[in-house]
Formats: structure tokens, C-alpha cells, sequence
């Protein structure tokens, strides 16, 4: 399974968000290295009546929000594969 992932950090000057396509494996190693990190990761896959996240062309959607003090960063995960 392969993610199109939007990175977006919100800490500092905000930079404009990267996009880049990865694979399961590396999206859950990058979740990992903030948890090593020490960030909170809080992940979505459902919204707030239990359906699956959808992007507007109907593919499955996955966001994952990073809070140290604040929000730090996000990233959006699209299933393309």
C-alpha cells in the first residue's frame, strides 16, 4: 500500500506544506520517530460519527496530528495504492 502525504509543522516560521508519496512501511516508521521524539501522536481515521475519513474523490484518508505544548505538526495520509 502506497500514502500520497502531506506534511505541514506549524512550529517556527511555518513552511509551505511538502507533499510526497511513501509506503506503509515508511509512514509508520515516520509516526514512529516522532513518538521517539517525545511528540504525542494522535491519529484519525474516523470522524466524529465512526466513518472512515474520505478525501472528496472517495479514497481512504488518515490524519495524524503531533502535539508537544501545542500542536506542532500534521500530516495527511491518502491510500493511492
Amino acid at each position: 500500500m502506497r500514502f500520497e502525504t502531506t506534511y505541514q509543522t506549524f512550529v517556527g516560521p511555518v513552511l509551505p506544506a511538502k507533499r510526497t508519496t511513501i509506503s506503509e512501511d515508511e509512514a509508520h516508521r515516520m509516526i514512529g520517530a516522532n513518538l521517539l521524539a517525545g511528540f504525542v501522536t494522535h491519529v484519525h481515521t474516523k470522524d466524529a460519527r465512526g466513518e472512515q475519513l474520505r478525501t472528496r474523490d472517495g479514497r481512504p484518508l488518515t490524519v495524524v496530528a503531533l502535539h508537544g505544548a501545542r500542536l506542532i505538526s500534521a500530516m495527511e495520509f491518502i491510500h493511492v495504492g
